[in-house]
């Protein structure tokens, strides 16, 4: 019998700068269900989705995290888009008995990531009034809890009193979402990568639902199965994180060619090793041939398929 010692502490991820948009009304599922990637329709009591908001052309405006309330629907969004995403989706709201509205000033949002997460989120959602919802960011297991600004306290004493759970630093986050290839909207990807760019065609978006905005150019993008570039992960044979824009490259390494850039790396505390994100072209992405970064060798980090 082996020893494997205590399971890691699910970390809790405050999302100070998320933004919060609001859908009441008897229509609210069906009308944002059409124009968002994720199934928003099985929303409801504990269950969340994660998905994207594109425009028409398939390119991704912004991350979507969906919470269901008691009267409506809670959309967490990207740093920075509130104002500017609200008004594009208003403009899709025509005979719909739907109302739309911003509440950034109202709402904060803790993501939890690990095994077990979605307990300790209804645990901690408990602790602070709010809402929780699994929402499966990642293989790793994920769920999201959302409240009141003024219960920030609560929940705050809440994860310092569970040994089970750890506030997550920058670094921290940084370190696990990279490990599970997950990118943030504005720092790994952007209004210019469409949602196979980004890796997040099968994390963020549903093939089983009905049409949604941009889907006609996503599944075209899916039956052709070619991409200019890629978000991948790394492992480097280096414990010094590279610098964001730091070239990936292939050949020999006095005559390298640069093939991609990283876009935001760490130190994975559990291997010792620095780990990136990098935006790779074609066809190097698909592991064509080995990779470097500095000169040390950047090897593929395996990846969960996620259910």
């Amino acid at each position: 019998m082996t020893d494997e010692g205590p399971p890691e502490p699910v970390l809790v991820v405050l999302q100070k700068s998320r933004g919060t948009l609001r859908v009441t009304g008897p229509e609210a599922r069906t009308w944002l269900n059409g124009l968002v990637t994720c199934d928003v329709l099985p929303v409801g009591e504990g269950r969340g989705a994660f998905g994207l908001a594109l425009n028409k052309q398939g390119k991704i405006q912004s991350e979507i995290e969906v919470v269901a309330l008691p009267a409506g629907l809670l959309l967490g969004v990207s740093p920075g888009v509130d104002q500017k995403l609200a008004s594009v989706l208003d403009k899709f709201l025509v005979m719909e008995d739907a109302e739309l509205s911003v509440v950034t000033d109202t709402y904060f949002w803790a993501d939890f990531h690990g095994i077990g997460a979605s307990a300790l989120a209804e645990a901690a959602a408990r602790a602070c009034d709010g809402v929780a919802a699994v929402i499966p960011f990642t293989p790793a297991g994920g769920a999201s809890v959302v409240f009141e600004r003024a219960s920030l306290l609560a929940l705050d004493r809440y994860v310092a009193q569970t040994p089970a759970l750890a506030l997550a630093s920058e670094a921290d986050w940084d370190a696990f979402r990279i490990a599970q290839e997950l990118g943030r909207f504005g720092v790994d990807y952007g209004e210019q990568d469409n949602p196979h760019e980004a890796a997040l065609d099968r994390r963020a978006v549903s093939w089983s639902k009905g049409c949604y905005l941009g889907q006609e150019v996503v599944c075209m993008q899916d039956m052709r199965g070619k991409l200019k570039r890629r978000l991948v992960a790394l492992e480097l044979d280096s414990v010094e994180p590279p610098p964001p824009g730091a070239a990936v490259t292939v050949g020999a390494s006095d005559e390298p060619e640069a093939v991609g850039e990283v876009t935001s790396s760490a130190l994975n505390p559990l291997t010792g090793k620095a780990v990136a994100l990098a935006r790779v072209k074609s066809p190097y992405f698909e592991r064509a041939q080995p990779l470097s970064l500095g000169g040390k060798n950047a090897a593929f980090l395996e990846q969960i398929p996620a259910e």
